[in-house]
């Protein structure tokens, strides 16, 4: 062996001491045992190194570095083992082969599945044929034109090497050998197999398996050697000095990364575990029981009903509507789902027998609107409690009016996820009285839209014709026309034991919106003035729901206490102080 080839080798090393000894004696031997020995970065810090640019910031670092590990991982099974190789090195065969064969196989012009040496002419003279157009226009063009034929006869020879029968053409099987002993060289030194080749160095203990644990530890040792202001960030002159004079971090920096590394992991396990915690008290939350094999599915929503609810749900500060479904006969057991906006108490009536289980669900779950986290306000009649299913959650069923829309799209493919069957009835409306089950049929009070609304305050009017859609607003008071331009259907006399509900039922104390106001109007609890605001003498409670188009003026005359509940946006105006609470009121 030459000289200078031994020199590269450690065992080659003892043998040139000792030619040096035999030529200069001890002073030879001693010389070469106090030179100190530069440390060899180890293959694994290699590859950490190489991961590990200027201006690296800790943090970033180590979730790259446990990205790149999962990268490695090829079987995922959270360490890196020959296993891994070999599965790195069968994809990357294959890999290799699908471009070999797209290579070839694009020869292949008739499509018979074989390659000719007339298609590998042709295609590689269409390929060239600027190169040898442009050859044929310039003064040394006989040449360029006699290469490029060369280089084309080359390649033909090379693709036509892979005919081992030797009948003519290349095979497909044949086609997926092209560059093979190349890919032979080139296995094992390349790709990721070879870098988990790498990484698996940095075990140094059997069963010499590496974990996240162990790669994230050495590569914090790393970091915290080559950054040697501890500022947890490489700066370009870091790196520089550790590239010049490598060293290999230190026993306890070492023991202390490992610690770190396994302190994180337990970190993220427990951050992994509380997510799927939460989302599977999510799914729970908003879990729907399967349809029976015979059950018909139908699905109802709309924005509210038409008429309020003599009962409250969960506080009496909240507007309950209240609305019918109607049970038509039939043999087959009904799986109803109805989803609103609006809290509602449904009155069931009919073959309610037929009722194989009925799913409820509103976007209101209090007096301030809709909290996902919180139960929908929504409740039943006519319907025993084993056969209704409340969700914990408001947010699992979204409502809709118009079908097909967005809304529906995603409701109905709610539904049928959950029960496992498409919803053979759809039917939806902004504003309802009854449904009607399975037909879909929906019922309302009046026309959807708003009734023609006039406004009287002396002399007289004739209406001729149909007047159902029409009110007419006379004199001081117009609680009560206004509580049936808002609420169509008036106010349903509920008895709250015989409701089924997601909070507990009670009779409201007052009423809500215009309807409260009519039954204070009509106990002398308050009147009204011309102006149309209410004066108030006695202690009551404002009705819920006087918000937006629903609110109204309140005068709390002197010595009277102010009123429980909440006022909305309703104007409240002490005659004592002349102090104005509540909403903005109108300027004076």
């Amino acid at each position: 062996m030459p000289f200078f080839e031994c020199s590269v080798s450690l065992a080659c090393r003892a043998g040139v001491v000792a030619f040096l000894m035999l030529l200069g004696g001890s002073n030879a031997v001693l010389s070469q045992q106090s030179a100190p020995q530069q440390y060899i970065v180890p293959p694994g810090e290699q590859l950490l190194l190489s991961r590990l640019p200027s201006g690296s910031e800790f943090g970033p670092y180590l979730y790259e570095l446990r990205a790149h590990f999962f990268h490695l991982d090829a079987d995922t099974d959270g360490k890196l083992t020959q296993r891994d190789i070999d599965l790195h090195t069968l994809m990357e065969a294959i890999q290799a082969r699908t471009i070999a064969l797209n290579s070839i196989m694009r020869l292949d012009l008739d499509g018979d599945g074989a390659v000719t040496e007339d298609e590998i002419r042709r295609t590689t003279r269409y390929d060239r044929r600027g190169q040898v157009a442009l050859a044929a226009s310039n003064s040394a063009g006989k040449k360029q034109a006699a290469d490029a034929e060369e280089q084309i006869e080359n390649y033909i020879r090379s693709v036509m090497a892979l005919d081992t029968d030797k009948d003519g053409k290349v095979s497909f099987s044949e086609a997926g050998m092209y560059g093979e002993p190349s890919r032979r060289r080139a296995a094992g030194q390349g790709g990721l197999s070879a870098l988990v080749r790498q990484a698996m160095t940095l075990a140094t203990q059997p069963p010499y398996e590496l974990t996240l644990v162990d790669y994230q530890a050495a590569g914090e040792a790393l970091f915290r050697k080559i950054d040697s202001d501890n500022d947890f960030k490489i700066s370009q002159q870091e790196l520089t000095g550790y590239r010049r004079k490598p060293e290999p971090p230190d026993a306890a920096v070492r023991d202390a990364a490992a610690e770190a590394a396994k302190n994180r992991l337990a970190e993220q396990a427990e951050i992994a575990r509380k997510k799927q915690e939460a989302v599977e008290a999510e799914r729970s939350a908003c879990a729907m029981p399967k349809a029976s094999d015979k059950a018909r599915v139908v699905l109802f929503s709309g924005y509210q009903t038409e008429a309020l609810s003599s009962v409250t749900l969960g506080s009496q500060d909240v507007v309950v509507h209240a609305g019918r479904v109607v049970v038509e006969p039939g043999p087959e057991p009904l799986y109803i789902v109805i989803s609103t906006y609006s809290a509602t108490i449904w009155q069931i009536s009919g073959a309610t027998e037929r009722i194989e289980r009925i799913v409820l669900s509103s976007s209101r779950t209090g007096p301030k609107g809709a909290n996902a986290q919180r139960l929908s306000l929504v409740g039943a009649t006519g319907i025993a409690p084993e056969r209704v299913v409340f969700f914990s959650r408001s947010d699992c069923l979204g409502y809709f009016y118009e079908s097909p829309s967005s809304s529906s799209i995603q409701t109905v493919a709610t539904v049928r996820n959950a029960t496992g069957k498409e919803p053979e009835v759809v039917a939806s409306k902004y504003s309802v009285s009854s449904f009607a089950v399975p037909s879909g049929k929906i019922e309302t009070v009046r026309a959807q839209g708003q009734p023609l609304v006039i406004e009287k305050s002396q002399g007289t009017l004739k209406i001729v014709g149909n007047s159902s859609d029409v009110i007419v607003q006379a004199g001081p008071s117009r609680a009560r026309d206004e509580m049936y331009r808002f609420f169509p259907g008036g106010v349903i006399d509920i008895d709250p034991k015989t409701v089924v509900a997601s909070v507990p039922p009670a009779a409201y104390e007052v009423l809500p919106s215009q309807a409260g106001l009519v039954q204070l109007l009509s106990t002398g609890a308050v009147t009204q003035n011309r102006m149309e605001e209410y004066i108030v003498r006695q202690k009551i409670r404002f009705p819920p729901g006087l918000a937006g188009a629903h609110s109204v003026t309140f005068l709390i005359m002197k010595g009277t206490p102010y009123p429980d509940g909440d006022p909305a946006h309703s104007c409240v105006i002490m005659e004592e102080t002349g102090e104005r609470k509540g909403a903005a009121c109108r300027s004076r």
